[in-house]
């Protein structure tokens, strides 16, 4: 299924394209803070946000990966992103997002993660959710739980360029 628009009372979620690279390496990608628990390292330059969002616009049409950017109505700005990923090894699919540092602690991915888990849920009958978050990472752990995701166990997870590596707590969600 093609990613669809999905909208939130203060958010639009569309899927992402090339054009939004400049503004998306400026916003976040190149935010250290941002990227600190992350599976992505932070974008040292332009080419590697360009390189990311040309592989999500090339999955848009994908059964396995829904990457939408998420929009502030208000400013009609992206702020971040969120999606789900295929995981084929315990056949879930994985839930994860980043926003923008100026929109930390204000509830919208715990808003956007709604709306996209009930896509999930009811367009796709997808029934088995994962997500993890670095122990440190205490924000990550409320958006989880508000979400309904329980925790599962603890691990381990590194960055895809393994230069970072984090103690992790795992949660899943059932439905």
């Amino acid at each position: 299924m093609r990613t669809p628009i999905l909208e939130t009372e203060r958010m639009i979620l569309r899927p992402l394209t090339v054009d939004d690279a400049e503004y998306v390496f400026k916003s976040w990608t190149s935010d250290p803070e941002v990227a600190k628990y992350m599976v992505w390292d932070v974008h040292e330059d332009l080419e590697e946000t360009i390189n990311w969002l040309k592989s999500e616009q090339e999955a848009v049409d994908s059964e396995n990966n829904y990457t939408w950017g998420i929009v502030n109505k208000e400013t009609n700005k992206l702020i971040g992103s969120i999606g789900l990923n295929y995981k084929e090894d315990d056949d879930s699919y994985s839930f994860g997002y980043n926003i923008m540092k100026i929109y930390w602690r204000k509830g919208l991915p715990t808003e956007a993660g709604c709306k996209v888990l009930q896509f999930a849920k009811e367009e796709l009958g997808i029934k088995k959710f994962f997500c993890r978050h670095a122990v440190e990472n205490i924000g990550s752990m409320k958006v989880m739980t508000k979400l309904g995701f329980e925790y599962s166990n603890d691990s381990t997870y590194e960055s895809y360029s393994g230069k970072k590596k984090f103690n992790s707590k795992d949660y899943y969600l059932y439905v």
